[in-house]
């Protein structure tokens, strides 16, 4: 301890010192510093798919009829007579008037564009006429075809097979894609020595259908009615993807 000389005698004074904590344990680390101790969880994140088949049970597809006459007001008289037809058979056939929807309705100008042709003489006047037709029988499909032909169609294309309600199909769907990316994510887990915690998130992408399309050939006005077209609708895949995390442990 230091002291000091007063000037009274040669006096030593001592002033007082107050030490605390001497040898005492200076307590735990602070909050913050326990924070930073803590070890920070790890996540995996995996995509899952499922698809399941199903059997399609509607279709739609276009009809429809090409004119090409020399005079406009013949062409229009024809195409308007042949549509006419073409939309009656259908509804013959057993399709609902709100099931036919015009898709296309053209006029064009035919030119001479032939080899030492005048491209500036016309020629003739096409005329087109297409309506989408949705067939909820598809049993009667082919038949149906053949009678549109029969009447006058001479264009059929764009068939497109689909299920009315893919929703108990989606719910399959969505079981296969959550085992599929469990399974994905236990197997990166188990490669980094690592097991599967809670799910921490979870998210459904758009379901997913495969359209099978079936191009017709031409037809026109035939004698009779047009022979049974045939058709498969084969199957449609309604496919679920899912997004999950998991926390590791």
């Amino acid at each position: 301890m230091l002291g000091h000389r007063t000037s009274r005698r040669g006096a030593w004074a001592y002033p007082a010192l107050a030490l605390t904590g001497v040898g005492a344990s200076f307590g735990s680390p602070a909050p913050a510093m326990a924070r930073q101790a803590e070890v920070e969880p790890a996540y995996v994140t995996v995509t899952g798919r499922g698809s399941v088949d199903a059997p399609p049970d509607m279709a739609t597809v276009t009809v429809g009829i090409d004119v090409i006459r020399p005079d406009l007001a013949e062409a229009q008289s024809e195409a308007t007579r042949q549509a006419t037809d073409v939309i009656n058979a259908l509804k013959t056939a057993g399709v609902a008037a709100k099931d036919i929807q015009t898709a296309n309705y053209s006029v064009n100008v035919q030119r001479d564009y032939s080899n030492g042709g005048d491209p500036t003489r016309v020629t003739g006047f096409e005329v087109m006429n297409q309506v989408n037709v949705t067939v909820r029988d598809l049993e009667g499909i082919g038949s149906l075809l053949g009678d549109a032909v029969g009447a006058g169609a001479n264009s059929i294309w764009g068939i497109t097979f689909s299920v009315a309600d893919p929703s108990p199909f989606a719910v399959e769907a969505r079981k296969e894609a959550v085992a599929d990316a469990r399974d994905r994510a236990g197997q990166l887990a188990s490669a980094a020595g690592l097991s599967l915690g809670r799910i921490v998130s979870i998210s459904e992408g758009a379901s997913a259908y495969n359209p099978a399309p079936f191009y017709g050939g031409q037809g026109g006005r035939g004698g009779g009615g047009g022979s049974e077209v045939p058709v498969e609708a084969g199957l449609n895949k309604v496919s679920v993807s899912v997004v999950i995390t998991w926390e590791l442990e």
